[in-house]
């Protein structure tokens, strides 16, 4: 029984810990796995700049969230500044709200780069609904990040 009992208030303050009082960020709006608090959270732009120079590992990024997935919730657009990222979440464990446009928000996980072809564009944009404003056409070259951690911002 203590041994569930420690292991219930790690897990506890593990979720917690993330969340301080100096943050717009609240544990209601937490998805996924806790967000690591040690981690610094960087922009978008600072977490390309370190994707191209061959660092490949897990990312804490923070920016504003522009577009969800109108379906389920099952993809973001990051924006920072002229860079983005479409942000999918680990192993299709967690989805965000599709209201979620529009709200700041911080993810942790791996960044990458690649291609999408027409089609996967095409989709995307169909997901999207009438809200889209990334102009996907033909294949597109973005960033993407599959997050552990999605903590956005409070609307309260």
């Amino acid at each position: 029984m203590r041994l569930l009992q420690t292991l219930m208030v790690l897990l506890f303050t593990g979720s917690v810990a993330s969340v301080t009082a100096d943050t717009p960020f609240s544990a209601d709006q937490a998805f996924g796995a806790p967000m690591p608090a040690e981690v610094p959270a960087l922009t978008l732009s600072e977490a390309i700049t370190q994707l191209d120079s061959g660092v490949d590992s897990m990312v804490k990024v923070q920016g504003q969230v522009t577009e969800v997935c109108q379906a389920k919730g099952c993809w973001m657009i990051l924006v920072d500044g002229d860079q983005y990222a479409r942000i999918t979440f680990e192993d299709y464990g967690f989805f965000v709200p599709i209201e979620t446009s529009m709200q700041r928000g911080v993810v942790y996980g791996v960044l990458s780069e690649h291609v999408l072809s027409g089609q996967e564009a095409e989709h995307y944009a169909q997901d999207a609904g009438a809200q889209s404003t990334l102009e996907l056409e033909g294949q597109v070259r973005e960033y993407s990040l599959v997050a552990r951690a999605v903590q956005l911002e409070d609307r309260s």
